[in-house]
């Protein structure tokens, strides 16, 4: 590659590699120049080049000369010149594979790697099960396939991806499906026991009494009031010691509503009448009073907003009953691209022999070493190449290969 490089002109002493910087002293010396622009052209694995490699100041492109194992390796490699400190404002990323090799198989594993690890830091499935990638290995058949160029491979591969991703949706639908019909049957009972709630209340309100002005009338622990005040203050004696210690227990009447209080809940009183309302207890005789009656003369206001819940609860329900039992949109593309897949799978073994049978058609007798075969290596970028916007350029440019 070195040789090459010299051949197309550029300087030798502008072409390093790596590996000839053994200790860390030549290694920092070796960056400095990167960064300078003097070393225009630095090469090495993604081990020695990958973290704490701070060359970023005039890098301009980066190259993939082969494919890693890990998406992590890629993120490191590309880290280097996707970094803050770039003068370049537009950098380039190049990836490179060969034709008819086990380049496109990596790749492809690299793919479904990072779409695994996507799947699970991302929660974007609710499936409950992920295939480990390590156990499908490849095949014998499918080595030879790729070697002589077979393009059921390709398909093959393309075929595996859209099984993965039906699989995937039909999984979320049955998913989906379940917590559907989940929640129609909390959502029936949540009508039901709305309905009973309202009933309740509408009833209370036939029953309540009047305590406006002087029609108060109060009991507490079983003694007759006619004052707020001093309804307050007897209230106040029960809740706040003498009752502490003891369970739940009633301490008086009010507008026909029983008052109880729990030392569990020792900021409440509750009103109970076919439905119950809560009053938060103040330390004011006045102020534990006046919560009372508003408990009780908001009933009316509580019944409307409970209508409320029920409508809107019988609208989401009509809404997500109308899901339930729906089937899988794309069920017929599935069972089609299972059953392609399996033939696919048959194919490739039919065809081992058959894969064997070319390359020893294509290199002559077997027990004959043939003459190596120049192989076609073609560039593979999104649009060319990967653009990626840094800060404003300043300076000559500097390359790494990885």
């Amino acid at each position: 590659m070195k040789a090459k490089l010299v051949a197309a002109g550029v300087p030798m002493d502008e072409i390093q590699f790596i590996q000839n910087a053994d200790t860390d002293a030549a290694k920092a010396a070796l960056f400095k120049e990167v960064r300078t622009g003097k070393v225009r052209i630095l090469l090495g694995s993604t081990q020695k080049m990958g973290a704490g490699t701070n060359v970023q100041s005039k890098l301009i492109a980066l190259h993939h000369l082969d494919a890693p194992w890990r998406p992590a390796d890629i993120e490191q490699r590309e880290g280097r010149i996707l970094r803050q400190g770039n003068s370049n404002a537009v950098v380039k990323v190049l990836r490179y594979v060969t034709e008819q090799s086990f380049d496109s198989y990596v790749w492809g594993l690299l793919e479904n790697k990072a779409r695994f690890i996507s799947q699970i830091m991302t929660g974007e499935t609710t499936a409950r099960r992920i295939e480990d990638l390590e156990s499908p290995a490849l095949s014998y058949a499918e080595v030879k396939a790729i070697a002589s160029g077979n393009p059921m491979v390709i398909e093959k591969a393309k075929i595996d991806a859209e099984v993965m991703r039906l699989s995937r949706l039909r999984a979320e639908h049955a998913e989906s499906q379940y917590t559907a019909r989940a929640r129609v049957r909390m959502m029936e009972e949540d009508v039901i026991r709305i309905e009973r709630n309202i009933a309740g209340m509408e009833q209370d309100l036939k029953m309540r009494q009047d305590t406006h002005g002087d029609n108060f009338r109060m009991v507490v622990s079983g003694e007759r009031f006619t004052e707020r005040a001093k309804a307050g203050e007897a209230l106040i004696y029960l809740v706040g010691g003498r009752l502490r210690a003891a369970g739940a227990a009633i301490v008086g009447e009010l507008a026909g509503f029983r008052i109880e209080f729990r030392p569990t809940s020792a900021d409440t009183l509750t009103l109970h009448g076919a439905a119950s309302y809560p009053a938060k207890v103040s330390m004011s005789p006045v102020g534990i009073i006046a919560s009372l009656e508003h408990a009780v003369r908001s009933i009316e206001e509580r019944i409307e907003a409970r209508r409320s819940d029920l409508g809107q609860t019988r609208k989401n329900l009509a809404e997500l009953s109308a899901l339930v039992g729906k089937p899988f949109e794309h069920e017929a593309r599935y069972r089609e691209a299972q059953q392609r897949q399996c033939e696919l799978v048959e194919a490739l073994d039919i065809t081992k022999n058959q894969a064997s049978s070319q390359l020893a058609a294509e290199t002559g007798d077997s027990d004959t070493p043939a003459a190596e075969t120049p192989r076609k290596s073609v560039r593979v970028t999104a649009d060319e190449s990967t653009e990626v916007a840094i800060n404003p350029v300043i300076a000559p440019s500097a390359r790494m290969a990885v």
